[in-house]
């Protein structure tokens, strides 16, 4: 027959978690009781085998309880056991051994070591106490006793209740002061699809009172959306009700003033008892942000469409040598329309005439053989007077520019013999080269100024990293020197070093200055950042995958980084560098949550994880800037 064990706790997930383990390793039957009152009555209807009791519990606590029990006689000889979590001190053992109790057990305990225990008690391997029925005297000293004790331990938790509900008004007034002056908007919206709360922020943003959303369904929304945007806002909520996190969308806002407004929302589920019971969302007001973008985007065509328009022939190449533009001035020049050159190899062509001037493109990359070697030179020759060779003649009256073109010369057989050269003055075209260069220059500072002012604009966000980005960025470019990248990566690199951390703007400058190591949640929105920068710069026409180059820069070689868990070769080179340097100049310098690490932590710390971290050539090449050629991170 099993054997029947009582449990007395006031705790329901305690009577659970003991229930489970007395039945699942000893296959108990188990009695519950939620007080002692409760357990002496199921006691006396139905004695058990074992009695296992917390103490303090409403009613009639476990010490009550214990004196009851040994001083019934049918009840008397039942193991009586304390399982206990509060009362721990030697004299609180020493009284409840007293009162006939054969073991004092601490919580919590392993499931193996608590059955043992147990199942020695049933076994017999114990001594049986009784409390005997006392004199007067003797029951008034266990009233004084019992009373010392339970007084002792209410006192305690009182304190602590005090205690803890004293830091709950602190993170209450906290919390109140944050959700009131926080410069995003804030809010809750419940699984029923109505506006729980909205922070104060919100009038100063779209001018709209938080007492005109609260209490309100989602639908009263529709006015304050556009339409386009109001029902993706619906589809995302939905996304987010289902358990889904929605980091960085945008949307477009009417204000009450009739403006448009431009919020970047990244919206995460509230839930409870494993269940989604809301939402939380952050609102970020862009529409400066998507303004310079405009700008930025506006500029880039307005680029395109000159190099489009150019009266000289003109392409333009990726770093991979493909064509990305052949104008409209090339295409009368070889007869070869853009759409056949597109995304091709950038090679080096000859332009003869043949007959009426008509032209051809021949491919020089083409390896000739041995006999048709000085046909070949010829060609490139050819190609090189085409492609505009120009000089300078010293004439009295100044310098002016000539350039040749030539015509094709073939004898009979049709073999290219010669060419006819055309010198002709190009000082025009050059003063207008020189301009095209210039305004060139132009946009390159342009673009230079547009790359600080989004420096600024991130070291206004957080200020405790003021000069990261600048410093990030010279010891990337340094390390590509390093390795031997071309002048143009390391250009490239250089600026995205720069706005690296551009995604940050996404993230809520309390979070960004906070003085304290963040919590999960806050670490979490401090990870978006990177896919935050991506996703403001992928639409910006840069000579470099500056994007890209954001987007990857905490990816690390063992796939252990983020956003995406890229590995080895399938990260970008400029990242790999990107991501150490940021590395070493965090770890160098000083952070709202920590002092400096300092040069030397860092750089063992590039020592230790080159090769499974970063990469082994990035590494070695910033190792030996900083061991073996001085280089030093300003005010380190």
């Amino acid at each position: 027959m099993w054997k029947k064990v009582l449990i007395v706790d006031d705790d329901s997930f305690n009577l659970y978690l003991l229930e489970n383990i007395l039945k699942g390793y000893g296959g108990f039957e188990v009695i519950l009781a939620d007080n002692g009152e409760d357990a002496l009555l199921k006691a006396r209807l139905n004695p058990p085998d074992l009695i296992v009791s917390d103490i303090l519990m409403p009613v009639m606590d476990g010490f009550a309880l214990c004196r009851e029990c040994k001083s019934d006689g049918a009840l008397k000889d039942i193991p009586f056991v304390f399982y206990t979590a509060t009362y721990t001190e030697a004299k609180d053992e020493a009284f409840a051994l007293s009162l006939g109790a054969e073991r004092f057990i601490l919580k919590p305990q392993d499931a193996d070591i608590l059955m043992s225990i147990l199942t020695e008690v049933l076994e017999g391997n114990h001594t049986v106490k009784q409390a005997a029925t006392k004199p007067l005297g003797e029951e008034m000293e266990f009233f004084r006793q019992h009373n010392d004790v339970l007084f002792r331990k209410l006192e305690k938790k009182m304190s602590d209740l005090e205690t803890t509900n004293h830091q709950l008004s602190l993170l209450e007034e906290k919390y109140r002061l944050s959700f009131k002056n926080v410069t995003d908007v804030i809010y809750m919206i419940d699984a029923d699809f109505k506006v729980l709360s909205m922070s104060p922020s919100a009038e100063r943003l779209l001018g709209y009172k938080p007492e005109e959303f609260i209490g309100g369904p989602v639908h009263d929304l529709i006015n304050k959306f556009t339409s386009e945007s109001y029902e993706r806002a619906i589809d995302d909520l939905r996304l987010i009700l289902k358990g889904e996190t929605v980091p960085g969308r945008i949307y477009k806002f009417v204000a009450k003033d009739g403006t448009i407004k431009y919020l970047e929302i990244n919206g995460s589920p509230i839930m409870r008892d494993g269940q989604v019971a809301g939402t939380i969302s952050v609102a970020r007001d862009i529409t400066e942000r998507k303004r310079a973008e405009d700008t930025i985007r506006d500029s880039q065509q307005r680029l395109s469409d000159i190099i489009e328009f150019l009266p000289d022939a003109t392409l333009v190449i990726d770093k991979e040598g493909k064509v990305i533009a052949w104008n409209r001035a090339i295409e009368v020049m070889t007869g070869v329309k853009a759409m056949e050159m597109l995304g091709k190899g950038a090679y080096e062509y000859a332009i003869p005439f043949y007959g009426e001037r008509r032209p051809i493109l021949i491919d020089l990359t083409l390896h000739p053989r041995p006999e048709m070697e000085s046909k070949y030179t010829e060609i490139q020759r050819i190609g090189d007077i085409l492609f505009g060779e120009s000089y300078t003649p010293n004439l009295p009256s100044g310098n002016i520019h000539l350039s040749a073109t030539a015509s094709v010369l073939r004898d009979v057989r049709g073999e290219i013999v010669g060419a006819i050269e055309c010198i002709r003055d190009s000082t025009e075209r050059k003063q207008l080269e020189e301009d095209r260069q210039q305004s060139f220059e132009k946009l390159r500072k342009t673009l230079g100024g547009t790359v600080h002012a989004i420096v600024l604009l991130v070291e206004t966000r957080d200020p405790y990293t003021a000069g990261h980005q600048s410093r990030v960025a010279d010891l990337a470019h340094a390390i590509a020197g390093e390795m031997g990248l071309s002048k143009e990566q390391s250009e490239g690199l250089h600026i995205a070093g720069k706005i690296h951390d551009i995604g940050k703007v996404s993230v809520p400058a309390e979070i960004l200055s906070m003085p304290r190591k963040l919590t999960d949640v806050e670490f979490s929105l401090i990870k978006n950042h990177a896919q935050s920068g991506y996703d403001i710069m992928k639409d910006i026409e840069f000579p470099w995958p500056i994007a890209r180059m954001i987007l990857e820069h905490h990816e690390r070689m063992d796939g252990s980084g983020y956003p995406n868990g890229l590995t080895g070769g399938n990260i970008l080179l400029e990242s790999r560098i990107l991501s150490v340097a940021d590395v070493v100049e965090a770890m160098a310098s000083h952070r709202p949550y920590r002092p400096a690490i300092g040069i030397v932590a860092a750089l063992e710390e590039i020592d230790k994880n080159k090769g499974t971290l970063y990469d082994n050539a990035v590494s070695n090449a910033c190792l030996r800037l900083f061991r073996e050629k001085g280089y030093r991170i300003e005010g380190t």
